[in-house]
């Protein structure tokens, strides 16, 4: 296997945020149509990591995405997505002879639920070993960003993972773990195990209410979830969501909480790591209350769009997080 750097020689920018994970090219029907009954497909990058990058980008966030991309026409328009957005790829790594991962998503309307079917087996962020990146510059960041879908990817995936964390505290980095449970990936137990083995080099922890409960066999509301996560894992601060029931942080010992935005959903794809750039935003500006605030705004805007990605500006985000906007803007 051949593989080259990335465009150009590492920066070593310190930048707000840096994340690491996989990208992926999205394939779904038009929306009221099925999979197997279309007759074109929308495309769209994804992947969680690339989702918060380019989140927080839109916002005016400086962000760096580490990963490792075919250098084919589907590997440049991921990254073509990323850097229109102003994040900063100079840790990308360039492969030869492999390949994007694929998945298939049909949005549902209730009753209909969201499916997903995933295609994303031997794929060049699969090959990515702890090796072969420069550690100095993907965690010169004030916060590094880690999710466990990547840990759940390939074998090898979960130490880049535990690397990543590791790296990042050690270099003075603010450190966030999205649990970010996938059953198509991995079993709840080894979600759990995973979870706790990076827990040591955590700082925030973010966890759906129903992964709280399935992973760690946590039960109660969400404050009292997210209490019980903190101690579980010995983690200072938990932000657990949960749906139309909004987001609670229990922060250093103290509760925060923040509702749910009435939202009609165009597409629920991304919201949750909308969610997650906006308390990255928020945890920038030292304020649990606007990491909450700003997040169930991003996510509810990211609802209202096609497409894995949130692409709004720090005034489109404010003005839902506050209230202050206008149904009709002209």
């Amino acid at each position: 296997m051949s593989e080259q750097q990335s465009e150009g020689p590492v920066s070593g920018r310190r930048v707000e945020v840096s994340t690491l994970g996989e990208a992926i090219v999205r394939l779904s029907p038009p929306a009221g149509e099925r999979l197997r009954d279309c007759g074109w497909l929308r495309v769209h990058a994804g992947g969680a990591e690339a989702n918060v990058a380019v989140a927080l980008a839109s916002v005016g966030v400086s962000a760096r995405w580490t990963s490792a991309l075919p250098d084919t026409v589907l590997g440049r328009r991921v990254a073509d997505s990323l850097s229109s957005a102003g994040v900063l790829l100079d840790t990308v790594r360039w492969m030869a002879d492999e390949r994007l991962g694929l998945y298939f998503a049909e949005i549902g309307s209730p009753p209909r639920p969201t499916s997903v079917l995933y295609d994303r087996a031997g794929t060049a962020f699969g090959s990515l070993r702890v090796d072969d990146l420069d550690w100095t510059a993907v965690c010169e960041a004030r916060i590094i960003h880690l999710t466990g879908i990547t840990a759940a990817l390939a074998p090898g995936s979960d130490a880049l993972v535990l690397r990543t964390a590791r790296e990042g505290r050690t270099r003075g980095a603010l450190v966030v773990y999205d649990v970010n449970y996938r059953s198509a990936l991995c079993s709840p137990e080894a979600a759990a195990s995973f979870a706790a083995e990076v827990a040591p080099d955590v700082d925030l922890l973010i966890c759906r209410a129903e992964d709280a409960r399935d992973l760690f066999g946590l039960a109660g509301d969400p404050a009292t979830l997210a209490r019980d996560l903190a101690t579980t894992l010995a983690v200072g601060r938990v932000v657990v969501t949960a749906g139309a029931g909004g987001a609670v942080a229990h922060w250093e010992g103290e509760s925060f909480a923040a509702p749910a935005l009435p939202t009609v959903g165009v597409d629920r794809i991304g919201a949750g790591d909308a969610f997650a750039a906006g308390v990255l935003w928020g945890v920038l500006d030292d304020s649990p209350e606007e990491a909450l605030r700003r997040g169930t705004a991003m996510a509810s805007l990211a609802m209202s769009v096609q497409g894995d990605q949130c692409r709004f500006s720090a005034e489109e985000v404010l003005e839902i997080a506050r209230g202050t906007g206008r149904e009709v803007r002209r």
